[in-house]
């Protein structure tokens, strides 16, 4: 294979292919054997309109007749750019009121990371740069990104830099509680413990902090009850900016616009990719408060310039896309919309919840995790297993650890989740009953 694939075993790819995909219709993708597959996590959390969107297609065909590209450097933008800007502007989630845009969230990350340090050398403050992130955290694989991501296979190899990091615990309430530890108490620990690395480490030199309002790659974890109020107070306390990543969350996955609104948030800066252009075009945004842009404004006029920016930032094609992207989830009334399928999905997770291997089943939105047991035979690989039975079966899940997650588009219909949830009930019935048999030989 000519390919160097992402995430994947090089060797192994070498070995046995990746599965080719050739098309898609609604949330289905076939392969170049004619298989078709449920894509249960909408390619990698973005596809929110399916994989064939007519109206999208049209869009992207109507920009590429007309400006097919043009630059934001020195002066010049593509008008349409300014149309998705305003357009954003007006659901961003306060106080944020100004974007630049990049290609992927891996960039917009690096990208808001960049305003950050920005900014506090703006102010007056250079020794003010450290971020703090939180264990099993995933913010991309860029080069300041994967820093900030908390995995190992970030790292490994290739000598990343994250000496400005600091890690706070995860809010991963079912796997960190104490015993007998409520929702409330838990989220209180978790932002004493913050506060107390701020003080160990010395607010004077921490810039800001980042998360996602519900952790995606991380293993779909859901902030306990009082979490973001709780970690806001003491970032407020401590003169700390805070970066909410909605490259996931964004755009309704969370059942609201952003994730923020969700929880409670209030951001300095938010990152958003993915779901802006429904994955039709690879454009991601960050969005920073007055405060922010009016200081990083500044600055850039003292030197001179604002030396940043990507080539295909504010792509008018990504643009196009963008802006129908908004129009159609506006027309389906996004946040009612993503209620109605969750609700839906809830009596089908109900019965999963209840399988003897599942230890825990979490749903915001549209997105859910269901987490299992990790004290059976099969251990750690348990959740690969179950993910590799259910492709057999015809849907396309994705395991973090022994979390399958659940993220599918939009566009999905009530038999489509039945039949989603179905594969995934007797996908674990086969692979529990395999890993029984196993521990049924060991122990004999």
């Amino acid at each position: 294979m000519s390919q160097l694939y992402p995430f994947t075993d090089p060797v192994a790819a070498q070995q046995r292919a990746p599965t080719a995909i050739v098309r898609g219709q609604g949330c289905f993708v076939e392969d170049d054997t004619g298989r078709r597959y449920l894509d249960a996590v909408a390619g990698l959390w973005c596809a929110a309109l399916g994989f064939d969107d007519a109206r999208l297609t049209a869009a992207a065909t109507r920009q590429y007749e007309t400006l097919a590209y043009y630059h934001s450097f020195m002066g010049r933008t593509p008008a349409i750019a300014n149309q998705l800007s305003e357009r954003l502007g007006s659901l961003l989630p306060a106080p944020l009121s100004h974007l630049i845009y990049g290609c992927s969230g891996s960039d917009a990350v690096d990208t808001a990371v960049k305003l950050v340090r920005y900014y506090q050398n703006a102010r007056g403050r250079p020794d003010k740069k450290r971020i703090v992130a939180r264990e099993g955290a995933y913010h991309g694989s860029g080069a300041l990104s994967a820093g900030l991501t908390a995995m190992a296979y970030c790292h490994d190899g290739f000598d990343v830099r994250d000496g400005g990091v600091l890690r706070t615990g995860r809010p991963h309430y079912y796997a960190d509680a104490q015993p007998g530890e409520s929702e409330v108490a838990f989220a209180k620990r978790r932002a004493k413990e913050l506060d107390a690395l701020i003080r160990t480490h010395d607010a004077g030199t921490i810039a800001a902090f980042i998360g996602e309002p519900a952790m995606g790659a991380g293993g779909v974890i859901l902030p306990p009850d009082g979490y973001w109020a709780e970690i806001q107070d003491v970032l407020a306390r401590h003169d700390i900016l805070l970066i909410a990543d909605e490259t996931i969350t964004g755009f309704g996955r969370s059942g609201e616009w952003f994730g923020c609104q969700t929880y409670g948030i209030s951001p300095d800066l938010m990152t958003m990719a993915k779901q802006l252009s429904a994955a039709y075009f690879p454009i991601s945004a960050v969005a920073m408060s007055a405060a922010v842009h009016q200081a990083v404004a500044q600055q850039a006029h003292r030197l001179g310039t604002f030396g940043h920016g990507f080539t295909y930032g504010g792509h008018p094609v990504g643009a196009a896309i963008a802006l129908e992207a908004l129009a159609i989830y506006e027309e389906m009334d996004l946040p009612a919309h993503v209620s109605r399928l969750g609700a839906l999905l809830d009596p089908h997770l109900e019965r999963i919840a209840s399988h003897p291997a599942v230890g825990d089943v979490r749903r915001v939105g549209l997105l859910a995790g269901v987490e299992l047991r990790d004290d059976t035979a099969l251990g750690a690989e348990f959740g690969r297993r179950v993910v590799d039975e259910a492709e057999r079966r015809g849907v396309l899940f994705r395991p973090i650890g022994n979390v399958v997650a659940i993220s599918p588009p939009y566009t999905i219909g009530s038999d489509e989740i039945a039949f989603m949830i179905r594969v995934l009930g007797e996908s674990l019935d086969t692979v529990a009953g395999a890993g029984a048999a196993l521990a049924a030989v060991l122990a004999s």
